[in-house]
This record gives C-alpha cells, structure tokens and sequence, in this order.
C-alpha cells in the first residue's frame, strides 16, 4: 500500500466533520476556501454557516448587495474577498448559468480567484487532477521530502508546487487535497504529533530526526506600532460614517473617520488620512481617550477615540468640505444611529470602541 493509500485511510477515518465537505457542492467549497485563507476553521464556521443560510448559492449571492455581503462577512476581516466573492458570482450568473465551470482556464477567470482556490475547487467539486498549496500541505511537504529552502520564498512555492504534483493521488485527487490539509491541521502541526502519522515512514524528516527543525521559515516581520485615532461626530443623535478607497486600512466598508499616527510611519502612509486632515480644519475637540489594541497582519493598533457634537458651524464647514475637497477621493458618507455602529462598521475594532459622544 502506498503512503498515499495510506494517507487516505487514514483521512476517511479521522476527517472532522464541516459542512462543506457534506456533499461536492463547488459553491460551497469555494466560500469555505475564501474564508479560511486567513482564519482558522474553527473560528469561521460560525460565518459560515450564517453566509450560507443568506448566500445558499451563486444566484442568491449575485443578486445581493456589497453592503449586505459584507455584513455577513463580518468579524472574517478582509472584507474585499467578500467583495470579490459576489463579483465573482454576478460573473458566474453572466457568463457560466450561475455554475462553477470545470475546466481551470475558466475558474482563474472569476474575478478573485486565483490558482490556489481555482485547483481546490475543481478538484475537491468535480476530482479534477490539481495538486493543493497551502500553509498546512507546505509543512507536510516541507518534512516528507526533507526540503532545504525557506519555504516562504517564490521559488520554493514553484517546487514545492511541482512536489505536491508527484505525490498527488490521481485517483482520488479532491480527497488527497483534503487530507494532505487535515493532516497539516491535525498532525503535522508547528509541533508534529509523529505518532500519530500516516505517513510517518517516508517521511525523510522524521527518519533523519529533523522534524522539529523543517520547515525552514523566513523570520517573522516586526509589526508596525501605529494608531487609530476614530472621531465620533454626533449630528441629531446620529453619528457620521465613510468609506473611501484611497485610504491605507477598511477601503471597502463604513467606518468612524479616523487618523492614523506613529513615530516609524512609512512615508506611503502619509497620504492615507485625507478625511483626517480635513477634519483639522473644524475645531474639533482633540482630546484623545485610549480604548484598547488591536493586531492585524503587520501592525500592532493602539486605539483612540475623540467626541464631538456638531453645532451649525461645524455641521456647515463639514458640509462644505464634503462638497469642495472631498470629491478627489471618492469618498461616501451617512449618518447613522448610534446603537447600530457595530453593525454598520462591522470590524472586530468597531467593538474595542465606546458609544459615548458627549
């Protein structure tokens, strides 16, 4: 019996339960695979399963709204995969009858999907013979084939690409993805539990006793200190929210305007507040109440927030701001009810905030 064999016994015995793998539904395959790209299953099903109860397929998603799609993807973070997903339905809807086509030329032509999604889809859907790349089969090739370069380089993804080609199991190909990644996830972990491994023998890292030192990782980037400085401007007991494109964080949903501040700014961020250094312009109320951290990919956030009501004055210089300078960054703008910021502002940051204006 091959290690592949072997890996796949193993898989149809161990596999945890998730609802996307109930049936070959590439719809459903396709969202779980968006999803998890930066999230752990066990934190995403929950969004899931509320994504799909609303989105239960292409059509449904095609015909919603960005604003909605992007509430039934909150606390999942990058919210422009949201976006991408629904562009990539109203494509479907358009050009493929509302089906996830079969062949890989045509899937990599679906607005935000790229090779990794477009080979799991079509393999684990419909068993087309495309080997799986990611975080967890690169630690699982990385060890079995004893591979000596920093797995997070280019050139490394490109070999070990073609590695997982050779070891792909053409019979079974949808089902080896999935358990080249369970394996990732259950056993061959940061610390492998090698016991408990199918393929342990063949598994040159383990023969050698070197499993604790593969896969050879690049060093971690330092994280940059910054901080967000969210204004709340109250009009008439509603509260003010953008959105614009241009700006460094949240191009893509509504948020309390904010600045953002720190002693290594690179200068790329200089020009990310426009909203921020219009509002210096108001004599708004500065002082700044801290309200907690947040940590994203490559940032470490210190949160800030500074109230104000809006007096006819100030309501009036805001307006023309809006009218006069705004317009150079596509900015969009409402009012809103206090109690519903969370929802319309839907980050985890949003929550970090307090509903106090004064």
């Amino acid at each position: 019996m091959t290690n592949q064999d072997k890996l796949l016994q193993w898989f149809y015995k161990n596999q945890r339960k998730l609802p996307f793998r109930e049936n070959k539904d590439p719809y459903k395959i396709w969202i779980s695979e968006v999803m998890l790209q930066q999230t752990r299953v066990a934190a995403m099903l929950p969004s899931y399963e509320k994504f799909i109860s609303r989105f239960p397929n292409i059509t449904s998603l095609a015909e919603s709204t960005e604003e909605e799609v992007i509430q039934y993807w909150k606390g999942l973070g990058y919210y422009s995969r949201a976006i991408n997903l629904r562009k990539g339905a109203v494509y479907l809807k358009e050009n493929f009858q509302a089906k996830f086509p079969e062949s890989l030329d045509e899937a990599l032509s679906i607005p935000g999907v790229g090779p990794y999604t477009a080979r799991a889809v079509l393999s684990i859907a419909y068993n087309k013979e495309y080997a799986v790349l990611d975080g967890n089969v690169k630690r699982v090739l990385a060890r079995y084939f004893l591979f000596k370069e920093n797995i997070s380089l280019p050139s490394s993804h490109k070999a070990l690409q073609e590695l997982a080609n050779t070891f792909l199991n053409s019979k079974n190909p949808g089902d080896h993805n999935q358990a080249m990644m369970e394996l990732g996830a259950m056993v061959c972990l940061q610390a492998p539990l090698c016991m408990l491994c199918p393929i342990q023998k063949g598994c040159l890292a383990f023969e050698q006793g070197k499993q604790t030192e593969f896969p050879i990782m690049g060093k971690e980037k330092t994280k940059l200190p910054i901080k967000l400085k969210f204004f709340f401007l109250e009009n008439n007991e509603k509260i003010l929210v953008v959105k614009y494109k241009h700006r460094r964080f949240f191009k893509t949903i509504f948020t309390l305007p904010f600045l953002i501040e720190g002693s290594k700014l690179p200068v790329s961020y200089n020009d990310n507040s426009e909203f921020g250094k219009f509002l210096k312009e108001i004599e708004f109320n500065l002082e700044w109440t801290k309200t907690g951290k947040h940590s994203i990919t490559h940032h470490d956030i210190e949160l800030y927030q500074s109230s104000n009501k809006l007096d006819k004055k100030k309501l009036q210089t805001l307006e023309k701001i809006f009218s006069s300078k705004l317009p150079s960054v596509e900015l969009e703008w409402k009012w809103i009810k206090k109690e519903d910021l969370k929802s319309e502002f839907p980050s985890s940051i949003a929550g970090k905030l307090r509903i106090d204006v004064k």
